[in-house]
């Protein structure tokens, strides 16, 4: 299920790695309903419902409009209300609003101050068994950056001994720092990175006590806020991060394990759940220019599976065929469109992928798909095509939601439709040069004086975050 909610103009669409902004409802009339905060612009976080089976959701309504242009996160509690943290607009103050659940739908409660000094980023939010939040965060004085922890046993009405109260500091100044708060048990962990050169991990009772030393989990070059962690039922922490390789590190209450490879590239967004007790590890993999598929990998024994597409209709196109009207011949270029080679899709009776009416393009995959990513070398001039899919007598012209393309864009992201749901519902496979899938046609309806020549197609987007729902 792919479903298009709406746009953003944030700069955090979706957050950072350590974020939670999905949930679901686990008690009462609306169990099983899910609900989704998403910053849609500088200032705004908007949600959005939907009951199983998940496939209409709720016009997204903006639910806070006070939001600085930075990550927020939040948690729900087990009566189904949401409490969210993030900086203020403004000030750049830590603060904490209550989504008050009821009658099924969320409204905002009053603003809360967590803390109102310097500048405070990056909040990751946890809810620990006695009903106690717990926010980590990143502090900004004098240009550095340091993690702060507090808390608040009254839902969020008051954190730590007020507002002025920058609560615990958990490490040095460095030029940058991220952290991911979990619970588990009677113990709180935060999970953090610091200066890009070290992943570590800190942890005291959630009920006082002194934060035992730093247990340093990875050195390198490159550690940011691409990292998660995640506790299994059985009290497993894992953690996933990139550094340049997507790695994992396991802790049994005791002792860590050693650093486990899953994947030699480096990846983006990595997230970490547990199924019964497995870890499962997703992330976003690079595929081409402007290309990312969502990944998925679950640890099998000793080792990691390897790592899988998420979703099958995100790949190398099954069939790109060059039909040219002249000569009555087709070329298949389908292993070219995959490939990043420049200039080397098109037809070879006229060294270009199409140019005289009558010329067509088609692109095709053993799946319905919704999208597709057109990399030329040379981009065409003058011409017009028209886009047509087949439905099992004709072929059908459609406008693209993405917009009217003629093939005259050297990177051009083209939504054909906005979602899977969205898909025509006659939509048939037919056989095009004896190669059955579901066909998209790109027919030349006016000549072109420069014609296309394509370097890369594929139905891969340019992803840019991934968020599980933790449960």
């Amino acid at each position: 299920m792919r479903t298009y909610l709406t746009n953003s103009t944030a700069a955090f669409k979706a957050g950072i790695s350590p974020g939670i902004n999905v949930f679901k409802v686990t008690t009462g009339p609306h169990a099983g309903r899910m609900v989704i905060l998403m910053q849609t612009s500088s200032s705004e976080i908007k949600l959005s419902y939907a009951d199983f089976p998940y496939t209409v959701w709720s016009t997204p309504s903006v639910i806070l409009s006070d939001c600085a242009d930075f990550t927020f996160d939040a948690v729900m509690d087990n009566t189904g209300h949401v409490f969210c943290v993030y900086t203020l607009n403004s000030t750049h103050d830590l603060v904490c609003r209550r989504l008050g659940f009821s009658g099924g739908g969320w409204t905002a409660e009053t603003l809360r101050t967590i803390y109102s000094s310097d500048d405070n980023y990056y909040p990751s939010l946890a809810l620990d068994v006695s009903g106690h939040l717990w926010v980590a965060w990143t502090r900004i004085v004098s240009g550095s950056a340091y993690l702060n922890v507090k808390s608040s046993a009254d839902n969020g009405v008051s954190w730590g001994v007020g507002a002025s109260d920058a609560g615990e500091t958990l490490t040095s100044g460095a030029s940058s720092a991220y952290a991911k708060c979990l619970t588990f048990g009677s113990y709180l962990y935060v999970l953090y990175t610091l200066g890009g050169t070290v992943l570590a991990c800190r942890r005291r009772h959630a009920d006082g006590g002194v934060w035992d030393g730093a247990v340093e989990l990875a050195g390198g070059t490159a550690l940011d806020h691409n990292f998660d962690a995640s506790i299994s039922r059985n009290g497993q922490l894992g953690v996933a991060y990139d550094d340049n390789a997507i790695r994992f590190r396991e802790f049994d209450g005791v002792s860590w394990s050693g650093i486990v490879e899953i994947d030699s590239v480096a990846g983006d967004f990595p997230q970490i759940t547990y199924f019964k007790n497995t870890p499962y590890v997703t992330y976003l993999r690079e595929f081409g220019s402007g290309q990312s598929q969502a990944v998925y990998s679950r640890r099998l024994t000793d080792s990691f599976s390897t790592p899988l597409v998420l979703d099958n209709g995100k790949v190398a196109l099954d069939g790109v065929l060059c039909y040219h009207a002249a000569s009555g011949t087709y070329d298949d270029l389908t292993s070219a469109a995959g490939d990043s080679v420049s200039g080397d899709i098109c037809h070879g009776e006229s060294s270009a992928m199409v140019q005289n009416v009558g010329d067509a393009m088609y692109i095709g995959h053993g799946r319905p798909f919704h999208y597709v990513k057109i990399l030329l070398a040379s981009s065409g001039v003058g011409g017009t095509v028209l886009w047509q899919y087949f439905n099992g007598q004709d072929w059908v012209s459609f406008t693209p939601s993405g917009g009217a393309c003629h093939l005259d864009s050297p990177n051009r992201e083209l939504l054909l439709w906005d979602d899977y749901q969205s898909l025509p519902s006659d939509w048939q496979p037919c056989p095009v040069n004896n190669r059955r899938l579901y066909w998209i046609r790109i027919a030349v309806s006016a000549s072109f004086t420069t014609a296309p020549v394509g370097t890369q197609i594929t139905s891969v987007p340019n992803a840019e975050a991934l968020v599980l729902m933790e449960q």
